[in-house]
Parts: C-alpha cells; sequence; structure tokens
C-alpha cells in the first residue's frame, strides 16, 4: 500500500476530524434521544407549526400527522448527518491507514439500535423497531450523498 503525499493528505481532512466530528453528531443524536416526552413532544409542535404553509400546501392539514412527519423526518435527518460522517470517517481510515473499513462499517447501524434502547429509559418515551428502520434510511441515503459529492470533488479535482 503506497502513503498519500503531503500534498493528498493535506487537500483531504484526516480520519481523527471525521471521528471527532462524527463522536460530535452522535451527542447530538443521543441528546436528543434523552429529551423527556414531553419537551420532545413540544419540539416536534413547534417545528411542525413554522411548516405548517408547506403541510398545508402539500394537502396535510392534520395537527398530529403534521408532528408524525417532523418526529420521523428528523430522525431521517439525523441519521441521513451521521452517514455522511460515517462515509467520510471510513473512507478517510481506508485512505490513511489502508485497511478496510469493513468491520467499522458494521458498528455504524448499531447506533441506531443503541439510540432506540436509550429512549427506552426516558420518561414519555419510547424505542421502536419503526424507527430504527427509519434511521437506517437516513444513514444509507447521507452515505450515498457523501459518496456522489465525494465522486463530484474528485471529477472536478482531476
Amino acid at each position: 500500500m503506497t502513503q498519500p503525499t503531503t500534498h493528498d493528505s493535506a487537500r483531504r481532512p484526516t480520519y481523527l476530524r471525521w471521528v471527532v466530528a462524527f463522536a460530535c453528531w452522535l451527542v447530538v443524536i443521543w441528546g436528543h434521544s434523552l429529551v423527556q416526552g414531553p419537551q420532545s413532544a413540544m419540539e416536534s409542535d413547534l417545528v411542525a407549526s413554522v411548516l405548517r404553509p408547506l403541510f398545508e400546501a402539500a394537502g396535510v392539514a392534520d395537527p398530529a400527522t403534521m408532528s408524525l412527519v417532523v418526529r420521523k423526518g428528523a430522525h431521517f435527518l439525523e441519521y441521513a448527518v451521521l452517514g455522511v460522517l460515517g462515509r467520510g470517517m471510513l473512507h478517510a481510515r481506508r485512505l490513511e491507514r489502508g485497511s478496510s473499513p469493513f468491520p467499522a462499517a458494521l458498528m455504524v447501524p448499531l447506533v441506531a439500535v443503541v439510540d432506540e434502547c436509550l429512549q427506552l429509559f426516558v420518561p414519555g418515551r419510547s424505542g421502536m423497531p419503526s424507527d430504527v428502520l427509519i434511521d437506517l434510511g437516513g444513514l444509507v441515503a447521507g452515505a450515498l450523498v457523501g459518496c456522489l459529492v465525494s465522486a463530484a470533488l474528485d471529477r472536478r479535482r482531476a
């Protein structure tokens, strides 16, 4: 395996930076999971009220449906960001260390399972298998976006 040149490594964010960003985002996700049910519902309702004109334009008038879409959308988006960060972290590991990210890549989806398990111990919250699936969908979407952006940047540099 060849080591990246100084020029190459200066252009790419390092593995450690990706790890730190990934860990910080985990704190955000798990921090949201530890918010008690009533406060979490208030946050979702506030976002739904801000987005109300968009919902109504889409034909959605029921506040409960709006709140549900906001809550499930938040799951998806949180994990889409995690997917981008996870993809970046694993890619940087492969580039810098020359090792396969495969075993570590299997650990990333476990974050969603841990997240839902945390919610089992928070008053007013529940861990739901359907949320794990939404989280995993966001994770995959984010990883794909990360791949597409990386490929576009590589083509642009070439």
